[in-house]
């Protein structure tokens, strides 16, 4: 099988939705198929090349030359309609390529949708890595004329959450809100554009959800009959080796047995929750915070708190190994919540918040425990039940591992797969019956 994967960012662009793709086309090749990746071409990357074995066509559209459109000119997102010059250059790829399948991953879909016929032609498979088909932010998140005010930066400040779960899309609400975050032009183009976009979203074989929380969301905006597959995110395969063969990090606390988090230090990964609920409990070991920085980060300093920023991720995952309790204290509805799938491969139980696609990971009182997403008084108390009691930690840690073992792509993969053959045995089933119809 042929697979052209559209995705609007690859490496070396890369968070957890390029680490999927790049992690299913590196698996999608072991198991004997054959990967293009199709992305946007970002300053002075190459056009083509390929890296073991996966091809990665990078191409030009329109939006990629509007620089003042996009807040970050590394990250120049596809818009919510399509790009004239990507449908043109997609259509070319296409048809040279003839893949017996098409994966998108992201707005770059919507240069794609119009070119797909029902009855000839590649498949065309969208993954839902987030809220993106539905929310002009890929949040779910409403904020109306830029939310409430943050959080203190210091333990001991009232804890506010800056956005509240949107009870779905609705064009006056969604006008409010995207300007918060693009500004008044662009937020309303983006919104007006996801809007009437939403008659292409019946151009597709099979949705794929990473979580209950994305496809839930998204078929508010599907048509009637749309089939959605929920199949987590993947992780790579040995991690957990990966993890042991590191050396420890210097930068750890001298000695193992302290709280870990790791992600964006923003607001909505509730950091700042983090900090209160530590200054509230009883036992309070060192807290190892590992990230990357955003534009409403508070203050994360203090007694005790180490601060790691961009390291690689062998060094992640050799942390996680000597941490006593994994923390992942979301205030916004994860996607998913891949940090808590790596921090179990490596048998650490897991505190998160009860949102969104973290409920389809954490399982409460089997691998960890799940509390209110901005509350630091029951993540203290979940947090210090678990030290006070190692017996129960190392059961849920030893029952996280085997769990998250369902998150490698040597799992996932082969899902995936399933979904291929679904699509194209589909379109055969159909041509048969009508066949049978005129004979």
């Amino acid at each position: 099988m042929h697979v052209v994967q559209l995705t609007d960012f690859y490496r070396p662009v890369i968070g957890g939705l390029e680490q999927h793709v790049e992690t299913l086309s590196y698996e999608l090749i072991s198991l004997g198929h054959s990967v293009t990746v199709v992305t946007f071409q970002i300053g002075d990357q190459p056009a083509e090349e390929t890296t073991a074995g996966v091809r990665v066509i990078r191409i030009r559209g329109w939006s990629t030359h509007m620089n003042s459109w996009h807040a970050d000119a590394m990250r120049p997102f596809h818009p919510t309609v399509p790009d004239p010059g990507a449908m043109a250059v997609l259509r070319r790829i296409i048809q040279r390529e003839r893949p017996d399948v098409v994966h998108s991953h992201s707005w770059l879909e919507y240069s794609y949708f119009p070119q797909h016929r029902a009855h000839r032609g590649p498949r065309h498979v969208v993954t839902l890595h987030d809220y993106g088909l539905a929310c002009p932010k890929k949040t779910l998140q409403y904020s109306g004329r830029g939310g409430a005010a943050g959080a203190g930066d210091l333990p001991g400040a009232p804890v506010q959450i800056t956005s509240q779960p949107c009870s779905g899309p609705r064009l006056a609400k969604c006008l409010a809100c995207a300007p918060g975050q693009y500004g008044l032009l662009k937020g309303t183009a983006v919104t007006a554009g996801l809007r009437a976009s939403r008659v292409l979203h019946g151009r597709a074989d099979r949705y794929i959800a990473i979580s209950e929380a994305v496809a839930k969301s998204s078929r508010a905006v599907l048509p009637g009959g749309s089939r959605v597959v929920v199949i987590p995110s993947m992780v790579p395969n040995g991690l957990p080796a990966l993890a042991r063969e590191t050396p420890r990090p210097e930068f750890l606390p001298e000695h193992d047995g302290y709280l870990m988090y790791a992600g964006s230090f923003g607001r909505h990964k509730g950091v700042d929750v983090l900090l209160e609920a530590r200054s509230r409990m009883r036992n309070r070991p060192p807290l190892v915070l590992i990230g990357t920085s955003h534009g409403d980060a508070p203050r994360v300093s203090g007694p005790g708190v180490v601060v790691v920023r961009d390291i690689q991720p062998a060094q992640v995952m050799a942390s996680w190994t000597r941490a006593s309790v994994a923390v992942v204290p979301s205030v916004w509805s994860e996607p998913l919540g891949r940090v808590a799938m790596e921090a179990m491969l490596t048998g650490r139980a897991v505190v998160a918040s009860d949102v969104g696609g973290l409920r389809d990971v954490v399982a409460h009182g089997v691998t960890g425990f799940t509390v209110p997403p901005g509350d630091p008084g029951a993540l203290a108390a979940a947090l210090d039940d678990l030290l006070d009691d190692p017996a129960k930690r190392q059961r849920f840690g030893e029952a996280a591992r085997l769990q998250a073992r369902r998150f490698e792509a040597a799992v996932v993969a082969p899902q995936i797969v399933k979904v291929f053959e679904d699509a194209i045995l589909g379109r055969a089933d159909r041509r048969a019956e009508r066949q049978r119809k005129t004979d």
